[in-house]
């Protein structure tokens, strides 16, 4: 198997957002460094026309596209991997670099899995769960990625943690990192629902595009203890119109709104 990589020069307040989108169109991983954003793709799942015209809403288009030999392109990958910065009291790093005395020290190793703390989605999340007391509660990570934020729950005291993604590369990765986090009371399941669970939870924090969120929220509110709290994130911030007409349909309260870069995060209390 091969992969291409497609080599773009892109400015630094742009690549995080390109990074997602191409990941959500099949991509399944990127680097950057010194204003040059690389994607990598399996080459049958290359599809040019779908890529220039994702590029082209950035007004960016590739400077380079190259083959890369299996073997080859995830050391590539690792090699540009850097630590994430979440707020105040979070660092997320790979085993490889040194810990810099924060609160919550988050190792993840370098995978293709989403949600390594580098995307604003990501880093919003994590900064609203930060502040949340869970102490003594349920908490669910749904679309856990890496598992970053399912492990950060564990590490503030929460009883049980259930990390949920569709995707079975986030869900090994995510096993990989609870173990490599000593993290207590995380379970992962591979699942794109929580209809089938019979338990209720004092905090779910989902990060996933939009539209799934939507379609998920009346399950999130079934799932949500009296008082609980919600929060999400993959919208932008002129979807909070609509997420908000949905979110009071079903029961919930805004108590907070952040934006980062176009990102939004908003949290809700359910009466």
């Amino acid at each position: 198997m091969s992969y291409k990589a497609v080599h773009i020069i892109c400015d630094q307040d742009l690549e995080e957002t390109v990074s997602f989108l191409l990941q959500e169109a099949g991509y399944e991983g990127t680097s950057y460094e010194k204003g040059r954003l690389i994607a990598y793709c399996k080459a049958e799942d290359y599809n040019e026309t779908d890529t220039l015209t994702l590029l082209a809403n950035f007004h960016l288009i590739p400077n380079q596209i190259a083959d890369v030999a299996n073997e080859n392109w995830n050391a590539m990958w690792e090699e540009n991997f850097k630590e994430a910065i979440i707020g105040e009291h979070i660092q997320a790093r790979a085993p490889f670099h040194p810990g810099s005395g924060y609160k919550h020290d988050i190792i993840i190793t370098p995978k293709m899995a989403f949600g390594t703390g580098h995307h604003e989605t990501t880093r919003l999340s994590g900064i609203a769960l930060e502040k949340l007391n869970c102490d003594g509660k349920a908490v669910l990570d749904m679309g856990c990625g890496s598992g970053l934020l399912a492990i950060l729950a564990s590490q503030k005291g929460a009883k049980r943690v259930l990390a949920i993604d569709y995707d079975i590369k986030c869900v090994e990765n995510t096993h990989e990192n609870i173990q490599l986090n000593k993290a207590k009371n995380v379970e992962v399941q591979q699942t794109d629902s929580v209809t089938h669970l019979t338990e209720k939870f004092d905090i779910i924090v989902s990060n996933i595009v939009k539209n799934i969120n939507l379609r998920l929220l009346p399950e999130f509110v079934a799932k949500l203890n009296s008082g609980g709290h919600l929060i999400l994130c993959g919208f932008l911030d002129q979807d909070f119109d609509e997420q908000q007409t949905a979110a009071s349909a079903h029961g919930l309260t805004l108590v907070g709104k952040h934006i980062d870069n176009n990102w939004l995060q908003t949290e809700y209390i359910l009466a």
